[in-house]
């Protein structure tokens, strides 16, 4: 038997960032197009290849060529194949991965999402490649250069080894195992992330009448002075519930004992996180919570908020996804952030602005 699937999706979409009451107005233009490729030419293998094709124009200040081309897998496969002085266009793969799979074992190997996160905006169990929830543009999320391997043992547990080489050369291996019993989804994590934290974590995952509960938590102990050093804590809790007219609400909490010194980091801090599944956040506390709901049968409308209880900061974000046609659709997001004055930290103000027509196939 062979099969082969492709799949992808070109979009434009121009945006806007305002900061005050300092700083000014920049604009940037984004042209993407994503294409998957699937192939399994027997039943035990299968080939999977993901590649995103960007052209991104726009103020000097918001086009920085080595972050856009930057790699962070074993593999550099991220290039820029233009670059001046308000453009950029880059090439780049995040699937790249070879999966073979017989009777109760499963083996994936090279570049992949390794997906153990529970909760929706904050993921400590994320430790192979963290992702930002303000990443809008980005829905397939990263991947890392690993292997892993898969043991079924029954209908509802797993148990999956992981080990993955980054651009440093640093190793994070982890095992985790994941059963079912009495409608509770339980899931243990241990490992050590990037040479330089012993990580030991779990989750659990519920549903109490039709409200979703998620919780995930991990604990980092540096491996230098493993019995002098105090240890940072991760740990996210959050719940969602769909009413009978499909509006859906979602809250979310964080708690992160991050350095004090991060809460300087100011707006693009906020903005850049996560650093990593140690440090999802640059503040403690965190408190997330979202609406959406189909407005009409071709338009949805989603309305988040996020306050950095600590900084103190919030986010708020809007988004109205418009079906224009079949495979088609047109997006309108907004987002603010906003720091309130303290002893360190100014107040600012950030709007953005974007809109995006996007077609798959």
């Amino acid at each position: 038997m062979t099969a082969q699937e492709v799949s992808g999706y070109v979009s434009g979409m121009p945006s806007l960032m305002v900061q005050r009451p300092e700083g000014g107005a920049w604009w940037q233009a984004l042209l993407h197009n994503r294409l998957n490729f699937g192939w399994q030419p027997s039943d035990y293998f299968r080939v999977d290849v993901g590649m995103r094709n960007r052209l991104i124009l726009g103020s000097e200040i918001l086009i920085n060529p080595q972050s856009i081309g930057y790699d962070t897998g074993w593999l550099d496969l991220s290039w820029n194949w233009a670059t001046w002085k308000n453009g950029t266009g880059n090439t780049s793969f995040d699937r790249l991965c070879l999966t073979f799979e017989v009777d109760r074992w499963k083996m994936q190997l090279g570049r992949q999402r390794i997906n153990w996160g529970q909760t929706f905006v904050w993921n400590p169990h994320d430790l192979f490649n963290t992702y930002s929830f303000f990443d809008f543009d980005y829905v397939e999320r990263p991947g890392c250069d690993a292997l892993r391997v898969t043991y079924y043992p029954g209908e509802t547990s797993s148990v999956e080894w992981a080990v993955s080489v980054n651009h440093q050369h640093k190793t994070t291996a982890a095992v985790r195992y994941r059963w079912n019993k009495k409608g509770v989804d339980y899931q243990i994590v241990v490992g050590e992330q990037a040479q330089t934290d012993f990580v030991v974590g779990g989750a659990l995952t519920f549903d109490v009448k039709g409200l979703n509960i998620r919780s995930e938590l991990s604990c980092f102990q540096p491996i230098k002075n493993l019995l002098d050093t105090c240890g940072t804590v991760a740990v996210s809790i959050g719940a969602d519930y769909i009413f009978a007219n499909s509006l859906r609400l979602q809250t979310e909490v964080l708690y992160n004992n991050v350095s004090k010194s991060l809460l300087n980091s100011g707006l693009m801090g906020l903005y850049a996180a996560p650093l990593s599944a140690k440090y999802l956040s640059i503040c403690p506390w965190n408190l997330f919570a979202q609406c959406t709901y189909p407005l009409t049968p071709r338009l949805n409308g989603s309305l988040s908020g996020i306050y950095f209880i600590d900084m103190p900061a919030l986010y708020s974000g809007l988004s109205l996804d418009y079906s224009v046609a079949e495979n088609l659709d047109l997006s309108l997001i907004a987002q603010y952030l906003a720091t309130f004055a303290t002893s360190t930290l100014e107040k600012l103000h950030l709007y953005l602005g974007f809109a995006r027509m996007k077609y798959s196939f």
